[in-house]
């Protein structure tokens, strides 16, 4: 297959789509090439909106791909639609793949409305801020599949990760592909699979887009690197093995959320499978790996919790005096609560890490720039997600009473003037671009066929 050749055929978008248009653009491939696509509704979301499959190819090895597992993330939803239009023009792409696709532009559209107010743009950090949502991780489909491991336990799926659980069973995938993305950074990948040759084409596959590879922390200490920016998968066992290696141990009993996707496919069949996180934003700073003169790797680390703490400081001073003022329905809240709850567990774990000898080494502008600046932007997200959670409350404010729609109101612009400091130190620290659209989907586009290209060799 000449890869590159399809990636010629990806469209040059400008902005992202909505649920709705979303929707639109299945049905109008549906009807456009009935020979090559068919759609299935494979569940209902908890707001009760379906959530559609497009189904292509006859191969029978199956892919799986599922986009907006975390509603944030619009990238994979133009992956798939993308996708779907190239193997609908271009059959002959589909039939060279060999395998069977069902392709989900949004498995949580409930949640992704809720970003809708980014995705027009102008695309900048402030808007994307202002515009975000996320809920905590119990109502992630990505984080809810059911566990049971050391005693810790989850068994809790949302109705959109048991549509996701009957289609695994069903299909017993060989690739599935759980596509992400960052807000800022570098590119990155999760795999299950150590293959440096698929690892090496993956990070020429950013290179190629002209977008940085992510070369500082791991998102989550537990994770190895298999090369600069391809990472083991996401585990929950690995996360509770660390968490008892380093943070003291894990509930035994009922955890807050439960594994992800990786985790279940595991206990079904073998799958290759993968998480391609690019970017919106980035700074060259992120793919350094020269010295940074003056800083430990283990200062930087302690640079990170220390900014943390001083930055939860001040969200904490607020978010305790207006907390029992949302409602249960209020969806902004949640995810801001989760965060705070188990934000110093975090960081005693992180400071017990940063111990270990390879932290002792003089850091890379790569690892600094990490934990001094692009960390910083996850925090101003919660914030904004408390303005978000008081304006919520302050649009029905006819059933609250005079000194409650004050004390919202008192919070509220404490949270905004709070999130515009961020982001004005965040503007003033960061010499940012933002990505086009097209090149991202290309790196995630070319990330799939990648990796059945690999699958269908060891056959």
């Amino acid at each position: 297959m000449d890869i590159l050749q399809v990636l010629d055929y990806v469209p040059n978008y400008k902005t992202f789509y909505t649920v709705d248009e979303l929707d639109h653009q299945i049905q109008q491939l549906a009807k456009k090439y009935p020979d090559v696509i068919r759609t299935d509704i494979i569940g209902m979301s908890r707001n009760g909106h379906p959530i559609q499959a497009m189904i292509m190819g006859s191969g029978d090895k199956n892919a799986l791909c599922f986009a907006c597992p975390h509603p944030n993330e619009p990238i994979g939803a133009m992956t798939m639609i993308a996708l779907g239009e190239i193997f609908c023009a271009h059959p002959e792409v589909l039939q060279e793949t060999e395998f069977t696709w069902y392709l989900i532009p949004c498995i949580d559209p409930d949640g992704t409305r809720l970003n809708e107010n980014w995705f027009k743009g102008p695309f900048s950090l402030m808007n994307y801020i202002k515009g975000f949502y996320r809920p905590p991780g119990n109502k992630q489909v990505e984080w809810t599949f059911p566990i049971n491991i050391r005693g810790a336990k989850f068994d809790e799926p949302l109705p959109e990760t048991q549509a996701l659980m009957r289609l695994i069973d069903q299909l017993k995938p060989r690739f599935m592909f759980s596509l992400h993305n960052c807000a800022f950074g570098g590119a990155y990948w999760y795999l299950t699979d150590n293959i440096p040759e698929l690892c090496a084409k993956l990070e020429n596959a950013a290179r190629r887009q002209k977008i940085p590879l992510h070369l500082g922390e791991p998102e989550a200490a537990y994770i190895t690197k298999y090369s600069p920016a391809v990472h083991s998968m996401m585990s929950v066992t690995a996360m509770v093995n660390y968490m008892i290696r380093f943070g003291g141990g894990v509930p035994r009993t009922n955890m807050k959320c439960g594994g992800c996707s990786a985790d279940y496919v595991a206990g079904v069949c073998k799958c290759m499978t993968m998480m391609a996180e690019v970017p919106y934003f980035y700074d060259q700073r992120i793919q350094d790996t020269s010295a940074y003169d003056g800083m430990t790797r283990r200062e930087a680390v302690l640079e990170n919790i220390r900014l943390n703490t001083e930055n939860y400081a001040v969200l904490g001073k607020y978010w305790s005096q207006v907390h029992t003022l949302f409602q249960a329905d209020n969806p902004f809240f949640e995810f801001v609560d989760s965060c705070i709850e188990s934000n110093d567990a975090q960081n005693k774990a992180k400071e017990n890490w940063a111990k270990g000898p390879a932290f002792e080494k003089t850091a890379t502008v790569s690892e600094v720039f990490d934990n001094l600046y692009a960390s910083r932007v996850f925090e101003c997200l919660n914030v904004a997600l408390a303005v978000r959670a008081c304006g919520y409350e302050l649009e029905r404010s006819e059933r609250l009473d005079l000194g409650a729609v004050e004390l919202l109101t008192f919070c509220q612009k404490a949270f905004r003037d709070e999130m515009e400091r961020m982001c004005e130190w965040l503007e003033q620290r960061l010499d940012y671009q933002v990505i086009p659209i097209r090149q991202l989907v290309s790196v995630q586009i070319e990330s799939a066929l990648l990796a059945v290209e690999q699958l269908n060799k060891e056959q």
